[in-house]
C-alpha cells in the first residue's frame, strides 16, 4: 500500500491544490485543524465512553483503551453516547475552522458551504469484518458530484489502528453502481485492481479531503484494545446543489434525541448554531439514493 501525498507544500496555491485534487482524487494536509482543539474534543468524547463503561477501568482516558464487545452504529447501547457527542458545540464547530474554509473557497473558487450534517465514528477493535467497505460518498450524500468529503482522526492514529484509506485516481471512473455488503452503509463497489490504495498514519489535526466519487474504505484496526475516533464532514460551493437530508443531524431518523432543537439547545446563541440558515438561498433537492440490487 502506498502513502498519501502530503499537500502542505501547496497551501496558498489554490490552482496547485485544484490540479492535485483533480488528478489524484484527494488532498492530505498535515495539521490543518488545530491540534489542541481536536484533542480537547477527543477528551470530551472519551469521557462519554468512560461513563458508558466502554473503557478499561483505571486506564489513561486519552489512550481510548477498551475491553468492551464491539458495538455497531445504531445499537441501543450506542445511541445515548452518540446523542451526547452530537450535542457538543465543539464537535460541530470544528468543520467551520477558518483555514479549512479558506482552502475550500480556493478549491471551489466561490463562497462555500459546510454541510450541516457532521459524523463521528467510534470504531471498536476486533470488529474488522463489520468495517466500512469500499464505497463512494456521492451515493449517500447526493447533490453535486463535486462535493468534497473531509476525514480527520480525533487523536493520533498510526496505521496499525486503521484510519481511512482510499483508491488513488478512482474518481475518474465516474459513479459506480453499488452491490450489497456487510458493514456501515450495507453497500460496496467494485475496485479497479490496477489502481493503488494509499494510506498514512494520522496525527491529531491532519485532514484528508477527497472527491465524492473517490473510492475509500476503513483500514483494519490491528490492535486488540484501542478505539478509533474520527470526524467526517463535507463542503461544496454555494452555487452547487445539496440534498435535504444533509441539513439534518446525523441519525435524525431516530427521532427527538437527534433533532437540532434538542442538540443545539445549550448553544443556540453560538455562531455555530443553524449557520446555514443565514446564507443566501441554497439549492436544495430531495435525496434519492440508489440501492444495491
Amino acid at each position: 500500500m502506498g502513502q498519501f501525498t502530503e499537500s502542505n507544500d501547496l497551501l496558498g496555491d489554490a490552482a496547485g491544490l485544484r490540479k492535485r485534487l483533480n488528478e489524484d482524487g484527494y488532498l492530505f494536509v498535515r495539521e490543518l485543524l488545530p491540534r489542541e482543539e481536536v484533542l480537547d474534543l477527543r477528551r470530551q468524547i472519551l469521557e462519554f465512553c468512560r461513563e458508558a463503561g466502554w473503557l478499561i477501568e483505571g486506564s489513561d482516558l486519552m489512550a481510548g483503551l477498551t475491553d468492551h464487545a464491539p458495538l455497531l452504529e445504531g445499537d441501543e447501547e450506542w445511541q445515548p453516547v452518540y446523542a451526547k457527542l452530537q450535542a457538543l458545540e465543539a464537535f460541530h464547530r470544528l468543520k467551520l475552522n477558518a483555514d479549512v474554509h479558506q482552502l475550500m473557497e480556493g478549491l471551489f473558487q466561490e463562497p462555500v458551504l459546510a454541510l450541516p450534517m457532521t459524523i463521528a465514528r467510534i470504531a471498536f477493535p476486533n470488529d474488522n469484518e463489520r468495517g466500512t467497505q469500499p464505497h463512494q460518498d456521492w451515493l449517500y450524500v447526493g447533490g453535486s458530484t463535486e462535493t468534497i468529503s473531509c476525514w480527520g482522526a480525533l487523536g493520533d492514529v498510526p496505521e496499525r489502528v486503521g484510519g481511512l484509506k482510499l483508491l488513488k485516481g478512482s474518481h475518474k471512473a465516474g459513479f459506480l453502481k453499488p452491490v450489497p455488503a456487510m458493514g456501515p452503509g450495507g453497500q460496496t463497489v467494485a475496485v479497479d485492481p490496477e489502481l493503488e490504495w494509499v494510506q498514512s498514519d494520522y496525527r491529531a489535526g491532519d485532514l484528508l479531503m477527497f472527491k465524492a466519487l473517490t473510492i475509500h474504505s476503513a483500514a483494519d484496526n490491528h490492535t486488540a484494545d484501542t478505539l478509533r475516533l474520527s470526524i467526517d464532514f463535507r463542503y461544496t460551493g454555494q452555487s452547487h446543489s445539496i440534498t435535504d437530508k444533509w441539513l439534518e443531524p446525523h441519525f435524525s431518523w431516530l427521532g427527538e434525541p437527534f433533532s437540532w432543537d434538542t442538540l443545539d439547545r445549550g448553544w443556540r446563541d453560538s455562531p455555530t448554531a443553524r449557520y446555514w440558515e443565514k446564507l443566501p438561498k441554497l439549492k436544495i433537492k430531495e435525496h434519492e439514493m440508489l440501492h444495491a440490487e
